[in-house]
């Protein structure tokens, strides 16, 4: 028996109906009718105590995805053809058919089928009405009809068709959607062309590259990715050759990490109460047990492949149950008593040694090449000076044990690394390093903490060369040393894009790599250098992996944003670059509805960075401008000062500012484009923004009436209250307040703070906060949410329990994102009607 399946692109057309508002689906997927078989009948009753009924088959499961489909039409009056069974003498058969709705918002109303047949509706998956037992007798009135909603989503409409040999009618049939009053119709353009949005179902769901890392010699690169379902997502790992070809695709190798010399992956296994690195073969999966008996936790391997070393967490003095004396700022974050001990571990002998003792934390920068020489970081906080954290650099020389310091009680010191070949190292550090040595800010003006700089230290002398004073772009990653190149590869962030470099130490040159995509997310380098794998995406496509063969063009090996992209439709970002009266760009981008028409007018939605990281040039983000337009928005992102990667002095605009020159820029920026974009309804503008974004999202509503909604997420409300209360609020407010206290400068802490300003707010502010937030805590929320409501202001608060800084449980993550989705629709689209759906009123407010 041949069974024929098929798999289909749908579509949503208008057609006279039952009434002037149903929508007609006529275009579908056809997966072929099927006979059924009656099932041996070993006892006459099942466990349920129930007699085998034929038509009961309607209701088992069926999964489309991966079928093969073919497209079938409605004919001139909406009606699908169901073909008859191939086989008449079968006791009955099923045809199954899938169509697609499209909502670019909230939606809600009525499916409706019409013929003379036995049926089934499906939604998501789940059961929505079925007739097997009651077959209809007319095609004028519904056979079946179930309330369906959309919540600015795509969602496959599944229709099963049962036919016994004793129905007499054909069962055709006829699927139409009739929204509610007030309610939106599907969007009948994306249907009919297959296509659908991106939605909250799109970043979620599919699959996302995640990193790349290419063997010693370049013969082979390590892909892992992921195919993600929330909760049900899986990890893979593939293994490819320098052709970009496949040799091995498993999901055995998450956690592997090439060895320093070999093209051996090693990776870390539990056997019994004993921990071993296994040494595999990238393509055959050969394995070796290459060290046992592992001690320690998380490990570091030397470059000459005979010791490993180990971090250790020792236990420092324990909290008492009844009456905790605080023995330092940080003492109530968890874990903060105790310190990290590092332990070397040697191959060949088995030999497992302390190579560090004492109380302070301490790392481990880099090894040489040969294994003879370590650089050592250990680290204290002072807390009488700001920054108050201090890292002095040891180099220690195993074979006699010999110990130079080489800098001493340095600040905002973030990495450091041998330069093979010569007598120096490269240090990572921020513009206030080294007595403000990499400044290019007037003399001794604090810089920006978190904006990173290169410079060279020559061990012998101690002379500290800066090496990217006049480079704008922020060090975001060093990742290696590539001996045939003579070069360090590093990634840096460059305005809204993370772009690759290549620093040639013979020159100190520093020469820009031609990497084809805005954002490149991950790169590795062969020992030599001369080959380099890397990931990214752009405004406009998702991931894509490539190749890059210095210093030549790169090769594309997998576009993956062409598979995830070929159904899905979107208007591609354009830039806006808003000139600030003083002279200043202002670099942002923005997406318009996939609908759009230039003579209509839109709301908009605002989104800004957050902290003091710019935001990038992606496609799939958590706050997804896409996302946003494809509800019917104008969707707008702007990097206004503040934040790295243009420049130290547009980076130095965050300290003792909190918001002052930002909030100036969005609002300049906003008015800009509303007068250069006739195509933006004024009165809709919408904001939002998390963490520090958060914070500028309430400090906008005290400076400026243009937005007529607002949401902020973990959001500072009192300046003075998250430097006491927050986990790091402490050392955060040390860049952003630089020098700045509550008792020298309490004009920042109160003027600057919402919760001091809340009068001034008459936005529609929504307030989104995780219970266990430990880097902004909830009261920062529930400040101004108190302060809102007794002014009787429009104000909102949804906590989501047991969440930290970030939504990440998926379940609670829906509800976070669809919150946001329902109170811009409120506000900035008069609908209402979802916000009210996922928050009816209680009689509380009534």
């Amino acid at each position: 028996m041949k069974r024929t399946r098929i798999c289909l692109a749908l579509a949503t057309l208008l057609l006279p109906a039952v009434s002037s508002e149903a929508q007609v689906l006529t275009r579908g997927k056809s997966f072929g009718t099927h006979p059924l078989s009656r099932p041996v009948l070993i006892d006459s009753v099942n466990l349920s105590n129930t007699a085998f009924d034929l038509t009961s088959l309607i209701k088992r499961p069926y999964q489309s995805e991966g079928c093969k489909a073919t497209s079938v039409s409605a004919s001139a009056k909406g009606f699908i053809t169901v073909p008859k069974s191939t086989a008449p003498s079968a006791p009955a058969s099923l045809s199954v058919f899938t169509f697609d709705a499209v909502s670019p918002t909230y939606t809600k109303g009525n499916l409706r089928l019409y013929g003379r047949g036995r049926y089934a509706i499906y939604a998501g998956g789940a059961l929505l009405a079925s007739n097997e037992k009651n077959p209809a007798q007319s095609d004028s009135v519904p056979a079946l009809s179930a309330s369906l909603s959309l919540e600015a989503s795509h969602r496959e409409i599944l229709v099963k068709v049962l036919s016994l040999p004793t129905d007499s009618a054909q069962a055709d049939f006829k699927l139409s959607f009739v929204p509610d009053d007030k309610y939106t119709p599907l969007d009948s353009v994306a249907s009919a062309n297959g296509t659908r949005f991106i939605d909250w179902k799109y970043i979620t769901h599919g699959k996302r590259l995640y990193s790349v890392s290419v063997s010693p010699s370049g013969k082979y690169a390590l892909v892992v990715y992921a195919d993600r379902v929330p909760k049900k997502g899986a990890t893979y790992q593939e293994i490819r050759d320098a052709s970009g070809k496949v040799v091995r695709s498993t999901q055995a190798l998450y956690g592997a990490r090439w060895m320093p010399r070999q093209d051996y992956l090693l990776l870390e296994r539990s056997n019994g109460n004993k921990r071993q690195l296994l040494k595999i073969h990238p393509t055959t999966g050969e394995q070796t047990v290459w060290a046992d008996n592992l001690p320690g936790s998380s490990y570091f391997l030397s470059p000459d492949e005979r010791t490993i070393y180990f971090y250790e967490q020792a236990k420092g003095p324990a909290k008492a149950p009844f009456a905790i004396r605080r023995l330092s700022p940080d003492d109530r974050q968890p874990g903060w008593r105790d310190r990290t001990e590092i332990y070397r571990y040697d191959v060949a002998s088995g030999i497992y040694e302390p190579l560090t003792y004492g109380v302070r934390s301490n790392n481990i920068y880099d090894v040489s090449e040969d294994g003879s020489r370590l650089l050592l970081g250990v680290h204290h906080t002072d807390w009488t000076k700001t920054p108050y954290g201090r890292t002095t650099v040891l180099l220690y020389t195993p074979a006699t044990a010999k110990v130079d310091t080489l800098i001493r009680d340095e600040i905002e010191l973030a990495d450091v690394s041998f330069i093979p070949g010569t007598n120096d190292l490269l240090v990572t550090a921020s513009p206030n390093s080294f007595d403000f040595l990499g400044s290019t800010l007037p003399a001794k003006k604090w810089g920006n903490g978190y904006e990173r700089e290169l410079f060279r230290f020559n061990i012998s002398t101690r002379q500290i060369t800066p090496l990217t004073k006049d480079f704008d772009p922020s060090i975001a990653n060093v990742v290696g040393y590539g001996s045939a190149q003579k070069a360090f590869f590093f990634s840096a962030d460059n305005g809204s894009r993370k772009s690759l470099y290549r620093l040639d130490v013979r020159t100190n040159k520093i020469t820009p790599l031609n990497a084809s995509e805005d954002v490149v997310r991950s790169f590795s380098i062969s020992r030599s250098g001369d080959v380099l794998w890397y990931l990214g995406q752009s405004l406009n496509n998702a991931d894509r992996l490539y190749q890059l063969k210095a210093p030549g063009k790169s090769t594309l090996v997998w576009d993956l944003s062409a598979e995830k992209l070929h159904d899905v439709r979107f208007t591609p970002a354009k830039d806006f670059v808003y000139r600030t009266p003083d002279g200043v760009n202002i670099d942002g981008w923005y997406y318009l509805p996939p609908n759009f028409d230039p003579t209509k007018k839109y709301p908009m939605i605002v989104y800004y960075y957050g902290g003091t990281i710019p935001l990038t040039r992606e496609l799939e983000t958590t706050y997804d401008l896409a996302m946003f337009a494809s509800q019917g928005y104008i969707a707008l992102s702007l990097n206004p000062r503040g934040c790295t990667g243009y420049g130290q002095e547009f980076a130095a605009d965050h300290l003792n500012a909190w918001g002052t020159k930002t909030a100036d820029d969005i609002i300049g920026a906003v008015k800009a484009f509303t007068k250069e974009h006739s195509f933006v309804n004024a009165k809709k503008i919408g904001c939002c923004g998390a963490s520090y974004g958060g914070f500028m999202t309430q400090y906008l509503q005290t400076k400026t009436d243009i937005f007529a909604a607002a949401i902020s997420h973990a959001g500072i409300s009192s300046i003075s209250s998250y430097w006491a209360g927050g986990y790091w609020g402490i050392t955060y407010s040390s860049v952003a307040s630089t020098e700045s206290y509550p008792w020298n400068n309490p004009d920042l802490y109160t003027k600057h703070s919402p919760l001091f300003n809340a009068d001034k707010i008459h936005t529609p502010l929504l307030l989104l906060h995780g219970t266990s937030d430990v880097n902004v805590p909830p009261s920062e929320s529930t400040a101004l949410y108190n302060a809102l409501k007794i002014l009787g202001r429009t104000v909102e608060l949804v906590e989501f329990t047991g969440e930290d800084h970030h939504i990440l449980e998926p379940d609670r993550k829906d509800i976070w994102m669809r919150t946001m989705f329902a109170w811009f629709a409120k506000y900035l689209q008069d609908k209402p009607e979802w916000w009210d759906k996922l928050y009816p009123k209680t009689v509380y407010e009534r």
